[in-house]
């Protein structure tokens, strides 16, 4: 009977650690990360996920702080879980703020469990690459990435090195490398670039910095990916530099509409007029197709966007009244 009752419980052991990873190597890596000194205190354990949602479990076991998930990025929120309501300390986005820990990590009374209430979670916009991150280097970013897996990002916007990738694009369709170059702003405009409203502004861009950002990004990705997160990667958006045109007349370039306080012609791109836009953005993105819908829409646009309208002018030339009729 004592034979029989040893071999019950020894298959349940198994059974039980056969279901699960003992450690989940990029939140372990993490975790060395961030806090060097208390990270062999816990376990890091995957379970299959069964259910189809993100979700995660925390517990004392022994001298150990348990924390499993269905992946890498639930742990993570879970570990960051622990460290606020547990440890009451903060992981900061940037690497030079210290992690404040207990000596002794505080146990779980019982076992808390938790669900993701939404499946994907996106984070960033075109604007924080150049309020924020123009000068970023590896270091301010691997703490970044980490951070974000804390908060449970599963879809960072990832724009870093898109220039390196444009510059190939416009040299193999013959244009020279100083005219791709000049058609870059300088770093921190760079957003308002890629959003199509400004080009060649404070640049032209060093072949350096366009070398480095392509190399950072790679990094960047990779160390996403390994956190199980999906980097959101730009796409063209119909912006092209102005000198395509003398290698190809015959193609639609057009202006970009006036933007900002910058010149008309500081951007170029495939596309149509500004009342063509309007109607399209309305017709295609808000189903406002009637005229009074469509009246009210631009109103809106132009108590935002601009000065209150004046008779005959358009709502993005009303800033600049010289550039009526262009």
């Amino acid at each position: 009977m004592k034979m029989l009752k040893f071999f019950a419980a020894a298959f349940v052991l198994f059974t039980t650690c056969a279901c699960s990873t003992e450690d989940d190597a990029s939140v372990r890596a993490l975790a060395r990360r961030i806090i060097p000194d208390q990270e062999q205190r816990f376990r890091f354990e995957r379970l299959a996920d069964t259910t189809g949602t993100d979700w995660f479990e925390l517990e004392s076991r022994g001298k150990k702080i348990v924390v499993r998930g269905n992946n890498s990025n639930s742990i993570a929120v879970e570990l960051n879980h622990y460290l606020k309501n547990y440890c009451l300390t903060t992981v900061s986005r940037l690497s030079y703020n210290p992690v404040e820990m207990p000596a002794v990590l505080p146990r779980i009374r019982e076992k808390v469990r938790a669900e993701a209430r939404v499946k994907e979670r996106f984070y960033l916009n075109y604007c924080t690459f150049g309020y924020t991150m123009p000068w970023w280097g590896w270091s301010e970013w691997e703490r970044f990435i980490d951070w974000m897996a804390l908060q449970g990002v599963t879809m960072p916007l990832a724009i870093t090195g898109q220039e390196a990738v444009w510059e190939r694009v416009w040299t193999r369709l013959n244009l020279s490398q100083k005219e791709v170059c000049s058609y870059f702003t300088d770093p921190a405009h760079l957003p308002w670039h890629r959003m199509t409203n400004i080009d060649y502004w404070q640049g032209p861009l060093p072949q350096e910095w366009l070398d480095n950002q392509l190399e950072l990004q790679k990094h960047i990705v990779a160390r996403e990916r390994k956190l199980e997160m999906i980097p959101v990667l730009p796409a063209f958006a119909g912006h092209v530099p102005q000198k395509l045109e003398r290698l190809y007349p015959d193609a639609k370039i057009t202006h970009v509409s006036y933007w900002g306080g910058f010149a008309l012609d500081t951007a170029w791109k495939t596309g149509i007029d500004d009342n063509r836009w309007i109607e399209r953005l309305t017709d295609r993105l808000t189903g406002f197709r009637d005229e009074t819908a469509r009246a009210i829409w631009r109103t809106l646009c132009d108590s935002v966007y601009t000065q209150p309208v004046q008779t005959g002018q358009s709502a993005l030339t009303n800033a600049h009244p010289s550039l009526e009729g262009n």
